[in-house]
């Protein structure tokens, strides 16, 4: 026989049944429950809220054909990195891995009976924070690029096979020998190395191919790109969506992205960030402003990762530099 559940209603059949520990407690601040509703069959989750991502081990065995729903559309508040382990259902099978992000749509997924399904997640709380871990390269690709500029306007779903070097970190990840802290850190390290490994595989799926020759562009096309630049930077707290920067300029999404790129060298995403930047080295400069106004002056709504982004561009902490150049204006 076949269960239907809401998506909400499955997750929930963990979350009520009592929590067992299958770890010590001085181990980690994990949270691990079994599955709760008996007809299904058996399994836990396992939660670990790492430094700055959160890790999700998810394992059940059902008894019967499980059919998940989503009752109606959500927006998820992550950006989230999945890798199934084992078990195929609908949607996912063994052996994919999947970068998931935005408005989600209603859908079905039909899980059947007598599979172990196993699948690590990994969560990031934004999309700043998923730009933190990019070089210019992987900002440049276009998949990447459609993520950070669509997401908010449709769904962002990417499925792709699991690597080897994948394989490798995630047997390690679910077989980690350490506790307390050092578990904690070896953990963290596990989930960056597959977020980047992921990274990479949209960068590399999206190089292009060397022997086809660059477009050529108009010249009203180049100042058309040259008009969307400055509508970037005039509008650095809150910039249109590509679609809408295309709009504004009269020309195709599509062309605005590839001349982009031949006239600056980057995407417009890519270009962006970097101005931003360097307007915040300007203005940290006149010691004027502190961290936090400079940042929500140029658009950067996490101060986390304002502060990382600019110490990887200038490798200095923008307090730090601050206060290096208000030690030159008040000398002497």
């Amino acid at each position: 026989m076949t269960i239907t559940l809401s998506e909400q209603a499955f997750v929930e059949s963990y979350q009520e049944s009592v929590q067992c520990q299958l770890f010590s407690e001085n181990s980690d601040q994990a949270a691990v429950t079994q599955l709760g509703h008996k007809r299904l069959g058996t399994g836990y989750r396992h939660q670990i809220q790492l430094r700055e991502i959160g890790l999700l081990i998810h394992r059940y065995d059902l008894q019967d054909d499980v059919a998940i729903f989503r009752k109606q559309p959500e927006l998820p508040m992550c950006v989230e990195f999945g890798f199934r382990v084992s078990g195929n259902c609908s949607m996912r099978q063994a052996g994919q891995n999947f970068l998931v992000y935005g408005p989600r749509s209603s859908g079905n997924c039909l899980l059947p009976r007598n599979e172990q399904f196993l699948q690590v997640d990994i969560h990031l709380s934004s999309l700043e924070m998923l730009g933190s871990f990019m070089l210019e390269e992987s900002v440049a690709a276009p998949a990447i690029e459609q993520l950070f500029e669509n997401a908010m306007e449709q769904m962002y779903y990417q499925v792709g096979s699991t690597t080897v070097l994948m394989q490798t970190a995630l047997n390690q990840l679910l077989n980690c020998p350490y506790q307390g802290l050092t578990k904690q850190i070896y953990l963290e390290s596990k989930c960056y190395e597959l977020v980047a490994l992921k990274l990479e595989q949209l960068t590399a799926g999206d190089r292009p191919d060397a022997t086809q020759p660059p477009s050529h562009l108009k010249s009203e096309d180049v100042e058309r790109i040259h008009q969307a630049k400055d509508i970037l930077i005039t509008h650095l707290d809150n910039p249109p969506s590509l679609l809408e920067l295309a709009r504004q300029v009269e020309m195709n999404d599509y062309k605005l992205k590839k001349g982009f790129r031949q006239v600056f060298g980057t995407t417009a995403f890519g270009y962006l960030h970097r101005y931003r930047l360097e307007q915040a080295h300007r203005l940290l400069g006149t010691g004027e402003l502190s961290v936090a106004e400079v940042a929500h002056k140029v658009g950067f709504a996490d101060r986390s990762y304002f502060t990382k982004a600019f110490c990887k561009e200038f490798g200095l902490n923008p307090g730090a530099y601050r206060r290096s150049q208000r030690g030159i204006f008040f000398t002497g």
